[in-house]
């Protein structure tokens, strides 16, 4: 958001980045960040208008009452009676609103196909949970926390490069899915409402894998070797 405010001239983007870090708001679904954590991923997704003299905090309190509006009841709502394995505790405890935009975060950057959102929430789901350990380690190996890890690509002028073979082992970072268990330290970038509803309605499913087709859809499977089946016929 910071880059694109920049380079449209609304503003220094590092200005928007100081405000987005430290900035306090009463917001209730605010409360459940870890301290320290910025407003990634509660900046709601929509079309602005802004004035010339726009400041950061006139950005942040559009974009985070949009959020507050269209999808903030809807989160509290669908949270009861959820639950996530916590591995701190080894033990399972209810979903926070910033669980469900962290892993929405996710969805929002693999899901094409808008029918696939649901399918896509219960794979990472189900890569979380204790019965499928053996298969996942509790390890939610996904490419798009790679490539938020990686930033942006000067040489390319991308924020989202894509993930190379290796980088899963080779990446140090706490976003690095592939070797830290659990959710990442928070969202990857600001989920629009349907993923947001995916994850807090995920389809009911044993998937523990998708491999992308080449038409923005995916193939899912529930075993690793149906998976490696879906690479071979499907490509790397």
């Amino acid at each position: 958001v910071a880059w694109w405010l920049e380079n449209q001239g609304v503003m220094r983007g590092d200005d928007f980045l100081a405000y987005a870090h430290t900035a306090q708001y009463p917001y209730p679904w605010l409360a459940a960040r870890p301290e320290g954590a910025s407003l990634e991923g509660f900046l709601f997704p929509d079309t602005y208008e802004l004035p010339f003299d726009a400041s950061p905090a006139d950005v942040a309190d559009l974009m985070l009452a949009t959020f507050d509006a269209r999808a903030a009841d809807e989160i509290e709502a669908g949270l009861a009676g959820k639950q996530i394995f916590d591995l701190t505790l080894g033990d399972y405890r209810p979903l926070t609103a910033y669980d469900i935009v962290t892993l929405a975060s996710i969805v929002e950057r693999e899901a094409v196909v808008p029918e696939e959102r649901p399918i896509i929430a219960s794979v990472y789901y189900n890569r979380l949970d204790p019965t499928y350990i053996d298969e996942t380690a509790l390890r939610l190996s996904s490419d798009p926390t790679i490539q938020y890890a990686k930033g942006f690509d000067a040489e390319t002028g991308n924020w989202w490069t894509p993930m190379q073979p290796g980088e899963g082992q080779e990446i140090e970072s706490p976003y690095n899915t592939f070797k830290v268990q659990g959710l990442p330290p928070g969202p990857i970038c600001s989920p629009g409402l349907a993923s947001i509803q995916a994850v807090l309605n995920p389809a009911a499913t044993d998937y523990l894998y998708f491999h992308a087709v080449g038409d923005g859809s995916h193939v899912f499977a529930a075993t690793l070797e149906e998976h490696l089946q879906n690479q071979e016929r499907y490509g790397p």
